[in-house]
């Protein structure tokens, strides 16, 4: 597993890459790593599978573990193939995928309902066509119910590309983090609701 320092080099190195994939110098803080993970309640995560989106280095995998999520029920999504590799490693036991976000569907196939979509995907940097398509095939995974989370480092406004119906139910500014960053929590509307 590689160390801190490891991790930071990966980053950087994908940064370089592809700025608009990645979409910060630094990888997420624990702080910000745990405040989504949190934003899961425990009877939530006992059942059900879970999605991450451009897990990176790892942070909110390890928070997602750290908060109960088990490895075979996440589904982690990094479209770099060396910070996949570097997730598989580190993470033996979860579902590492290496794609785009915009494939999700069909790479995590039939199964129990996904219950949350945990995203770090910088919304505000990739093309308008691919987050909407992204945006699609989140809305099309995640369960009636269920939770849509996602950071921003756009502090004040709103989350672009959130459909309309999903209701929000908790907005928090993580300071502990470079830069500072928002962490929202949408809700996908139970098929009543929707009616």
């Amino acid at each position: 597993m590689p160390g801190p320092y490891g991790k930071t080099i990966a980053h950087i190195r994908e940064l370089f890459r592809d700025p608009r994939d990645i979409g910060s110098v630094c990888p997420s803080s624990h702080f910000l790593a745990d405040t989504m993970a949190s934003a899961i309640s425990p009877t939530l995560i006992r059942s059900g599978r879970f999605v991450e989106l451009g897990a990176g280095t790892g942070p909110v995998t390890e928070a997602l573990l750290k908060h109960g999520v088990q490895p075979e029920r996440l589904y982690v999504v990094e479209k770099s193939e060396a910070l996949a590799k570097c997730l598989s490693e580190r993470f033996p036991r979860v579902n590492v995928l290496c794609c785009g976000a915009d494939d999700i569907a069909g790479r995590i196939g039939d199964g129990p309902p996904v219950k949350a979509v945990v995203s770090s995907l910088p919304f505000r940097s990739l093309p308008e066509n691919i987050s909407r398509l992204i945006m699609s095939e989140l809305e099309r995974v995640l369960a009636p119910g269920g939770l849509y989370i996602q950071f921003t480092y756009a502090l004040i406004g709103e989350m672009p590309f959130v459909p309309a119906h999903f209701r929000k139910l908790r907005s928090k500014i993580v300071l502990r983090n470079v830069p500072p960053a928002k962490v929202e929590v949408f809700r996908k509307p139970k098929r009543r609701e929707a009616a």
